[in-house]
């Protein structure tokens, strides 16, 4: 009986000091890591070395190091190299393969690539700054980056600082490498430090091939109107934006002998695109843009064509080019697929919408019925968009209604002659209590005229109203439950779109306002707002 007790009581002790006992880990380690030495020290001057030797507290690892590492005034990355790319050490090295210029102070900016090796804590905007002269540069520019047209401005853009000493021409960013390099990293602004008196030129660039050089056919740009002067000019914002370039043509590719395909760059124009062979009465023809990329494709009807020229305009050159045609190909011709955008639900103030793969030629408004819950016959007006690959079907929508759309044969005939089989469409639409108002007050900042956009959260636009040339009220009515924001385009040159900029002709982006917060709207609720731009607002148009 001693013996079974004794047994009892120690599984019991034991039982106890393991609950005690049991490990929670500890808290974990939030802290970056911490350089407890340099060598030679930070801010040397009179830099000889060939290598910088960085030691931390603990190991760390280089993540990203080959994107993130910005030395300023630039180096080829050719002429040093940083160790170690991988794995974890104590100690980070960066050697010099080629000499420094005399007199000049660098910096090298490490971003975000030095991390701990056990949370990923990085040691965030580190820099080295050194000397090869008898002082460190103390001048400084710093600032904000917002995109011209977009509330989201781009992560990682880069600023170049370019020293005028003489004769200053604006293509300078185009074939020569900044004199200093800054990055915004994952922010919206950014800094220079230990920069030197005098002139410079200043741009913001979302640099795609991080080549130091402008490509206005791919990168984004911001500027300012001039020159700016240290210390006299230290602090200068940018609003980013993509210019509209010149037409280039790409070679054309053939799908089959009923379709090709013709990418390009830049403005499209399809007045420069043109047929050069002679085509029979017989053969119809329509270019369409593909939605998702820069391609135009050139929809044919049934032909017996070996070969098509065509002329491919551009700016100062027009190219001949011929397809030939691959018969073995007409594998892939494709046939006619009409599918519901609009899908079970239709809302206030929206229209039935469908899509087709193939363009659409016409449309017998006699071959299609819409009935109400009651079958009751519901008048709509048909129309194909200028692209020929959507068809909208408006009518009145009613709240709390079901609807009921026949589509009967030869009702939609694409640009081949082939036409769509039985369809019918079945959606209902919701109650007015299921959706919100919102009525807003404009009140403009000048007599130019306005664009107004009411945008989601994806930043598509739900309604719009143009030439707002006088401070007044607008309704949005029947908005689904959601998150939302405004938009104000200032539309200078009154063509209701908004204009982008250009650099070499110092065109500015027409100004765009942000309302300063987003609204939510819920479900039967209504909310009175006032859009003054006499107020600060969440502004694009940086002030520069």
């Amino acid at each position: 009986m001693r013996k079974f007790l004794f047994t009892i009581l120690s599984l019991a002790l034991i039982s106890g000091c393991a609950k005690r006992g049991n490990p929670t880990g500890g808290p974990l380690d939030s802290l970056p890591p911490v350089l407890v030495n340099a060598n030679p020290k930070l801010n040397s001057t009179n830099f000889d070395s060939e290598e910088i030797r960085l030691t931390f507290d603990e190991f760390v690892k280089l993540d990203n190091v080959q994107n993130q590492l910005i030395i300023s005034p630039p180096l080829e990355k050719s002429s040093y190299e940083i160790k170690p790319l991988t794995g974890v050490t104590k100690k980070v090295f960066l050697r010099f393969v080629d000499s420094l210029d005399l007199n000049t102070t660098y910096t090298v900016n490490f971003g975000n690539s030095i991390k701990d090796n056990n949370e990923d804590n990085p040691l965030t905007f580190f820099s080295y700054t050194f000397s090869t002269g008898e002082t460190i540069d103390s001048l400084y520019v710093k600032g904000n980056i917002s995109d011209a047209y977009d509330i989201e401005t781009d992560e990682y853009v880069s600023i170049y600082l370019y020293r005028i000493d003489s004769i200053f021409f604006d293509s300078i960013i185009f074939n020569k490498q900044p004199t200093y390099i800054s990055n915004s990293l994952d922010s919206t602004s950014y800094s220079f430090k230990n920069l030197r008196e005098g002139k410079y030129l200043i741009v913001a660039m979302k640099d795609v091939d991080n080549n130091y050089f402008f490509d206005p056919f791919y990168d984004k740009i911001g500027f300012v109107d001039s020159l700016i002067t240290l210390p006299k000019d230290s602090i200068i914002d940018f609003k980013l934006f993509k210019e509209e370039t010149e037409l280039i043509w790409d070679k054309p590719h053939f799908l089959n002998s009923e379709k090709i395909g013709f990418g390009y760059y830049g403005k499209l124009d399809f007045s420069r695109l043109a047929i050069d062979s002679n085509l029979p009465d017989s053969v119809d023809y329509t270019f369409t843009k593909e939605t998702e990329k820069d391609t135009i494709y050139l929809w044919l009807t049934k032909n017996s064509f070996d070969s098509l020229n065509f002329n491919l305009i551009e700016k100062d050159t027009t190219k001949l080019t011929t397809v030939k045609f691959d018969r073995k190909r007409d594998t892939l011709i494709d046939s006619l697929s009409i599918n519901a955008k609009t899908v079970n639900i239709i809302h206030l103030k929206e229209s039935f919408k469908l899509s087709s793969n193939i363009p659409i030629k016409k449309i017998e408004d006699s071959l299609i019925t819409i009935r109400d819950i009651d079958s009751i016959l519901v008048p709509f007006v048909s129309s194909v968009n200028d692209n020929f690959d959507e068809i909208d079907i408006k009518f009145e929508v009613s709240p709390s209604d079901n609807y009921r759309i026949f589509i009967l044969p030869n009702a939609i005939k694409d640009i081949k002659g082939e036409t769509n089989d039985s369809l019918q469409f079945n959606l209902s639409s919701q109650s007015l209590e299921d959706y919100g108002n919102i009525f807003l007050d404009v009140i403009r900042n000048n007599q130019s005229k306005f664009i107004l956009h009411l945008i989601d959260s994806n930043g598509e636009i739900i309604r719009e109203y143009n030439n707002i040339e006088q401070n007044t009220a607008y309704n949005f009515e029947y908005i689904r439950p959601g998150k939302y924001t405004f938009r104000l385009i200032e539309d200078i040159n009154q063509n209701e779109i908004w204009d982008t900029g250009n650099y070499l002709q110092r065109v500015k982006p027409e100004p765009v306002y942000y309302f300063p917060s987003e609204l939510e709207v819920r479900p039967n609720w209504d909310l009175n707002e006032t859009f003054d731009l006499n107020i600060k607002q969440s502004v694009n148009d940086s002030i520069n």
